[in-house]
């Protein structure tokens, strides 16, 4: 319990520590997602998103990039690559670099949008695992 209290607390902080006119032009948005390793909630601003489990603790911070600027072609515009790092509260697979592939579709006036991705983490406990893991949710933006 006071690990969820610490992750809400830490995106609070995180929020406010923005002027309010800035969160609007840079695009803040949080939301909740489901998926393997971990469940939880994300945070999200310009090309930096973290996501942090609450079934499974753990925490994921990634470089985003939209595929649609990078290639300057606009029928990828939906779509984003993430490269980052992942930590999961787990006896085998705990720590590891991680990258893969995004989806988003806005939802309504664009407020909302819903998302999915799907990648690998080279978990360097142990055997030095691959794992492919994947991810679906809604964010607001504010």
């Amino acid at each position: 319990m006071k690990t969820i209290a610490w992750l809400c607390g830490s995106a609070c902080l995180f929020a406010a520590s923005i002027s309010f006119p800035a969160r609007a032009a840079d695009g803040l948005a949080a939301g909740v997602f489901l998926g393997s390793p971990m469940s939880g909630v994300t945070i999200k601003q310009d090309q930096f998103k973290i996501q942090a489990g609450i079934d499974k603790f753990g925490i994921a911070i990634d470089g985003t990039w939209n595929l649609g600027e990078w290639l300057g072609r606009m029928e990828y515009e939906p779509m984003y690559i993430y490269a980052g790092g992942q930590w999961v509260d787990d006896s085998t697979h705990q720590w590891g670099p991680r990258a893969g592939l995004g989806v988003t579709l806005p939802v309504g006036t664009g407020d909302v949008e819903l998302f999915a991705e799907a990648g690998t983490t080279w978990y360097w406990e142990e055997k030095g695992d691959i794992e492919f893991e994947g991810a679906a949710g809604a964010r607001m933006y504010f």
